[in-house]
């Protein structure tokens, strides 16, 4: 009986037991956030972090989100613990974040708690109030001192007699004043004067005797006294600040004499025209003597350099080109430009992009060169002249063979003299390729004649090799002139022919 007792008594445990494991597997989850003793964090301005332990609770199925990015917040389930993390404050203002925990399993179920951070402490001023620039008769001056903190003012000691700081300024006894205005001394010398204080009351006549001495100390300076302009007409311009009379005298014919503009009693500005540059050189100097009678006896002589530069010029003048001659014009330029040539008459001479004049035809061409801007300009009078009275005529002919095209140049010397004879010496053929907008320039022949050639007579080159038929581009064009080498009575010249345009064919 005891041992069937036993049995019974396990049995009705064992029952109960799977009873009890079955009730509690159908309880509805409950959570315990809001059991959570959570408290506010307030951090200092340095990143900091703050954790908090809740004992034998299991933190699973919390999640906590921050309103602001700077705080945030993790769980460690291990060890029950929640960690707030905040970055440092580099703002001057307060923040605050919200923080907000919530159930995964149980959305119904959150808490929120307040993280605030102190602002970052500042104190600076604003940078263009940390250096002044002080008149030597003093001023007052405001420094705006930004700052979230007390503050105190320190002056060192060894500054303190001349640097005091300022306090507030309060009402003194009423006092009565008299004011006096001395005025500007335009004696030009010293003076001496008298203010007299007295009681007209006192028959003994006794009074208050007041000096004022009031010296005369006389300045006259110019600005600026070294002025630098370019080869166009300019204005210039001439402080002047004195307090006695000045006489203005120039030197130069090209700089004029020109107006005053008052600017108050002591000031005035001296204007003067400065006249174009045309002269073959790169400079030029001029003075402007401005004298100052300093009273009583002295004279003060103050002077203005005037340098006058020519950015653009040709230097060459009187400048003789022959018939069929070249002559490349020497220019200066300075304005950092391209230059553009044009001749006035190319039918005299005609002139190339690099300056190099060519002689067409007898007579006076004026060529000119200027910037590109049209700012800066420079001409030279050329005359083009026959060579001694006699003159080169030519012509050419062409040959087409089926690999080749060459051709020749006859020329011939017409002179007034019979007995006129020119020396050919070498003649270079040049042919110049134009393909779409690409330009060459090459030569391609020499004739190394040593011909003598004599007035009314002809020469007639060899034949010349100029290109080869399987060379020749369907979009190019080719043309030629010859540079001829002689001497006329030992003087050496240059022949240059105009471009010829030969048909090309097989």
């Amino acid at each position: 009986m005891r041992k069937i007792s036993a049995f019974g008594l396990f049995l009705v445990i064992s029952i109960l037991s799977v009873g009890l494991t079955s009730c509690n597997s159908d309880d509805p989850y409950e959570s315990r956030i809001n059991e959570l003793v959570i408290k506010d964090v307030a951090f200092p301005a340095d990143a900091s972090s703050d954790t908090q332990t809740f004992r034998n609770e299991d933190l699973t199925n919390y999640v906590a989100k921050s309103s602001e990015s700077w705080c945030t917040v993790s769980f460690v389930v291990a060890s029950s613990q929640m960690i707030v993390t905040a970055e440092a404050n580099d703002t001057y203002d307060n923040r605050t974040a919200v923080v907000t925990i919530s159930d995964t399993q149980d959305a119904t179920k959150t808490r929120t708690f307040t993280v605030s951070q102190v602002q970052k402490d500042g104190l600076f001023v604003p940078e263009d109030q940390t250096s002044f620039n002080i008149p030597t008769e003093g001023q007052q001056i405001s420094i705006d001192v930004m700052t979230n903190i007390e503050f105190k003012v320190n002056i060192p000691s060894e500054y303190s007699g001349w640097i005091k700081e300022s306090t507030a300024s309060t009402r003194g006894l009423e006092k009565k004043t008299r004011t006096f205005e001395i005025a500007k001394n335009e004696t030009y010398s010293t003076r001496k004067g008298y203010i007299e204080i007295y009681d007209p009351k006192n028959t003994k006549g006794e009074k208050i005797t007041i000096t004022i001495n009031q010296a005369f100390t006389a300045f006259f300076n110019i600005d600026p006294q070294t002025i630098e302009v370019d080869e166009l007409r300019h204005e210039i311009s001439v402080k002047v600040n004195t307090n006695v009379p000045v006489d203005v005298n120039d030197y130069s014919d090209w700089i004029m004499k020109g107006t005053i503009e008052e600017v108050d009693e002591d000031n005035y500005i001296y204007k003067m025209i400065v006249t174009p540059f045309t002269e073959k050189k790169l400079s030029r100097t001029g003075y402007i003597i401005f004298s100052g009678a300093i009273s009583p006896i002295t004279t003060k002589n103050l002077t203005v350099t005037v340098t006058q530069n020519r950015l653009l010029f040709i230097e060459e003048t009187g400048i003789d080109v022959n018939i069929g001659g070249r002559m490349a014009l020497t220019l200066r330029n300075d304005s950092g430009q391209e230059v553009v040539w044009s001749s006035d008459n190319e039918k005299v001479a005609t002139v190339t992009k690099d300056g190099t004049v060519i002689g067409v035809s007898a007579g006076e061409v004026t060529i000119t060169v200027k910037t590109a801007d049209g700012k800066y300009s420079d001409s030279a009078k050329v005359q083009v002249k026959e060579i001694d009275a006699a003159s080169l005529s030519y012509t050419w002919s062409i040959t087409s063979w089926k690999d080749s095209v060459a051709t020749s140049l006859v020329m011939k010397l017409t002179s007034k003299e019979t007995e006129r004879t020119i020396h050919l010496k070498k003649g270079t053929l040049h042919r110049v390729t134009v393909d779409g907008d690409q330009t060459s320039d090459e030569p391609v022949a020499t004739d190394n004649a040593d011909y003598y050639l004599n007035a009314g007579s002809e020469y007639r080159t060899s034949q010349l090799s100029c290109i080869d038929q399987a060379d020749i581009s369907a979009t190019a064009t080719y043309s030629y002139y010859m540079v001829w080498e002689y001497d006329v009575d030992l003087k050496d010249f240059t022949f240059t022919t105009p471009l010829y345009t030969p048909v090309l064919g097989n």
